[in-house]
């Protein structure tokens, strides 16, 4: 059977598309079927147990930005949207905690920030009740195909079983994989990466000697990366290295608004420079409020600006020197790790799961994808969050904040990306109850 939608990963987004196809579904305005697929157990990246954090980093947003958040689904979907929303609030953080009969305790407290660990488990239980027309496979993805029109993925299971996934549209999860800091083979076990398991960044990081390390990054990967370190290995001196120093993220009611509501200032109507520096004063390169109040008085933690070009081994090979390009012109220092928290490449996991015939099908058809573009170029998205011009559809929510809206790249408006991406299947195939109807999905926002 062929799924309206192959999702890869059983995170936050797919959290969120599980809940809204659920409630779709319940309300009779299906049906629609979706397929995770997942390597691990869903949240996996959020629990602490196989992925990036240690499970015990303070989530940068508040819990209350939910898989439903921000409840206006009227736009997506017309005069079916309120109900869609109502069913949506029994998937709500809220919900979450009540069924715990910890709400009143964490309202109490007066809505305290959460431990990635805490966000897992809700979506955790948000993937364990979004059960109507979601069905769940565990094993690893190899191959990526386009099959009769759609999407076919390739999946061995943990038992070593061999399936075939299809899906009329396919949707990319996760944040990739690091890119690549240059640096000589021989600094080996000593330069780390942010996407390594904590447990491994503890292990390879000497606990009974005070051990210089180098993180390289500004934004909240290098953040979780000083704040893990400084609990597992206290007696650590850190250098933060950035091109710029890191700013406060910005939390005002005109961020979180267009966070939420990117049409509410025509985003896609906005110049690419501007959209860069939205992107890059609000999300990458900052840290978060919480975040800083833990740093502020640390007397073991620095900051050096310049981008860096080259880590390779120190004279004496008992540590590692760092080059970098600063204002003052060239600089080199010395360490004893070197962390690389200068961020991922969405397209990295998945580049090689494309087969050739694939990667050249897309490229005929949306322009360069893989390759590099130019300072003035980006690859286009649609309202949708699929790649543009692409046939059967693509959708890479964390690729498309700069065409379509920030918050689409993080956990800023989960029920909107959800909403732009199951719009599509519901008004491809005329669905709608009782006369409802669905408002044609458009590439242009309103202003």
């Amino acid at each position: 059977m062929r799924a309206d939608l192959l999702v890869l990963g059983a995170g936050a987004k797919a959290a969120a598309i599980a809940a809204k196809v659920h409630a779709i579904n319940e309300l009779g305005y299906g049906p629609v079927s979706v397929t995770i697929v997942e390597g691990n157990e869903p949240a996996a990246s959020w629990l602490g147990l196989n992925g990036m954090t240690s499970g015990e980093e303070t989530l940068a947003i508040p819990p209350i930005k939910d898989v439903g958040f921000p409840y206006e689904s009227g736009r997506a979907f017309g005069e079916l949207g309120d109900e869609i929303d109502e069913a949506m609030l029994s998937f709500s953080w809220a919900a979450f905690l009540i069924g715990g009969r910890r709400y009143a305790r964490w309202v109490n407290a007066e809505l305290p920030s959460v431990r990635h660990r805490d966000y897992g488990m809700y979506l955790a239980w948000v993937h364990s009740r979004a059960s109507t027309g979601v069905r769940h496979v565990r094993g690893r993805v190899t191959t990526i195909a386009i099959d009769g029109g759609g999407w076919a993925v390739d999946v061995v299971t943990p038992e070593g079983e061999r399936l075939r996934e299809a899906g009329a549209a396919l949707l990319l999860t996760g944040s990739g994989v690091h890119r690549e800091l240059p640096h000589d083979p021989a600094v080996g076990g000593r330069l780390l990466h942010c996407d390594d398991f904590r447990g491994d960044v503890a292990a390879a990081i000497p606990a009974d000697r005070r051990s210089e390390v180098a993180i390289v990054g500004g934004g909240e990967g290098a953040l979780a990366t000083v704040l893990f370190l400084r609990q597992a290995r206290p007696a650590a001196r850190m250098t933060v290295h950035t091109p710029e120093l890191p700013m406060s993220r910005g939390e005002g009611f005109l961020e979180n608004r267009v966070f939420a509501d990117p049409d509410s200032v025509g985003w896609d109507g906005l110049d690419l420079a501007t959209r860069r520096d939205f992107i890059a004063r609000c999300d990458r390169g900052v840290f978060g409020p919480d975040g800083l109040l833990q740093i502020a008085f640390d007397e073991h933690l620095r900051f050096v600006t310049g981008r860096v070009t080259r880590v390779g081994p120190d004279p004496d090979r008992r540590g590692v020197r760092l080059e970098s390009a600063t204002g003052d012109g060239p600089r080199a220092d010395r360490y004893d790790f070197v962390i690389n928290c200068t961020g991922f490449d969405v397209l990295a996991q998945v580049r090689e799961l494309f087969g050739e015939d694939v990667r050249a099908t897309m490229e005929a058809q949306a322009g360069p994808v893989f390759g590099a573009r130019g300072p003035d170029e980006e690859l286009r998205f649609g309202r949708g969050l699929e790649i543009a011009g692409l046939e059967p559809r693509l959708h890479i929510p964390g690729l498309a904040n700069l065409s379509q809206g920030p918050g689409f790249a993080n956990l800023g408006c989960l029920g909107l990306m959800a909403d732009r991406v199951l719009a599509p299947v519901l008004h491809g195939a005329g669905r709608g109850a009782q006369g409802a109807t669905v408002p044609a999905t458009s590439t242009t926002a309103a202003t």
